[in-house]
């Protein structure tokens, strides 16, 4: 469980999130519906997850976010590298330690691994995780909300 073809954890390739409230059987489901994904499909529900964030924290979809959708689309059709969509991805972090709001901080990360999945499948994970703490700082301490974003994403992932 949570293991890609080489043997290690997915979260061995990225960076882990400390501290998140979450529900741990339904990010293992994730993770194990993700395992049948190719590097495009797990693009394609990053970019899904996005839409749903931006819709959920009220922030339009502009500018630097915008291009991170747009990046990502980009890789999907060949038209660019990964390492173009990893620059992308470190200019949202940058962002994201310059921001003073909080929810927007969890968005500017989230968007910046959607950016970052054309390099590494994986991010659309972390991505996952980023999401949930968006969760936990707009609803804290609610597990109920938690339980509904994991369900909502594991329905994204089976989508694509």
């Amino acid at each position: 469980m949570g293991k890609h073809k080489d043997g290690h954890s997915y979260m061995s390739c990225v960076g882990i999130i400390r501290k998140i409230d979450d529900i741990p059987e339904l990010k293992l489901r994730l993770i194990d519906i993700s395992e049948s994904k190719s590097h495009k499909q797990m693009s394609r529900y990053s970019l899904l997850l996005a839409e749903h964030i931006l819709e959920i924290s009220k922030i339009e979809k502009s500018g630097d976010i915008a291009e991170c959708f747009e990046i990502n689309l980009k890789w999907q059709e060949g038209k660019v590298k990964f390492q173009d969509a990893r620059n992308v991805a470190f200019k949202m972090h940058t962002l994201a330690r310059e921001e003073k709001d909080p929810i927007r901080v969890k968005v500017l990360r989230t968007m910046g691994q959607v950016a970052a999945t054309p390099h590494v499948k994986w991010h659309a994970l972390i991505a996952s995780d980023y999401a949930i703490t968006l969760i936990n700082l707009m609803y804290p301490n609610d597990l109920d909300e938690v339980r509904k974003e994991r369900e909502l994403q594991i329905e994204l992932m089976k989508s694509v």
